[in-house]
């Protein structure tokens, strides 16, 4: 046991000190977007027509960085596309009552072409969803290297930003 929590100690400390702050990269190819969880009709058990509502966190796969900030606007049809996809075909379960993670992952083609609809043109490539209400963005999560998602709030901000020095607004002259 003493060995265990001495690794986990020396792998975060090493996290923190050589990855540095992973927010603080710009979203690129292949960008992982996060949005707020939603509550999303599950069966109560496998072949049931009964359901209930659950927490999922969706995190939506954007393969070209130009288009982040359109899905990021567009981010509550995102979750109504999402939700519409839910309440046709209400999310899996394992005998246990478990959500039936597997199921779910084989079917992210089926729920992003569900949100491309929602956008009008072919933006997400794949939608993958964690049980519960989670933010990967943010904590010590977002610190670690290997953090790749992201919420829409930084994004918005640089996108923003960017904006703004395109019109010649910068940070004095308005």
């Amino acid at each position: 046991m003493p060995k265990t929590i001495a690794l986990i100690a020396a792998f975060l400390m090493t996290a923190l000190v050589w990855g540095g702050d992973a927010r603080a990269q710009l979203p690129g190819d292949d960008s992982h977007i996060q949005l707020k969880h939603i509550m999303a009709p599950s069966l109560v058990k496998p072949g049931s027509p009964a359901t209930r509502i659950r927490p999922l966190t969706p995190i939506m796969t954007v393969p070209k960085a130009e288009d982040v900030p359109f899905v990021c606007q567009r981010a509550p049809r995102a979750a109504e596309a999402i939700l519409n996809y839910f309440y046709k075909n209400p999310a899996p379960v394992t005998k246990k009552g478990e959500l039936d993670v597997k199921t779910l992952d084989d079917n992210h083609r089926l729920v992003a072409a569900h949100v491309n609809r929602a956008f009008g043109k072919p933006i997400v490539s794949e939608v993958y969803f964690i049980e519960g209400g989670k933010s990967f963005g943010s904590g010590m999560m977002g610190r670690l290297p290997f953090a790749q998602s992201q919420g829409c709030g930084r994004v918005m901000e640089e996108y923003e930003k960017r904006l703004k020095e395109a019109l010649g607004e910068g940070e004095g002259g308005q």
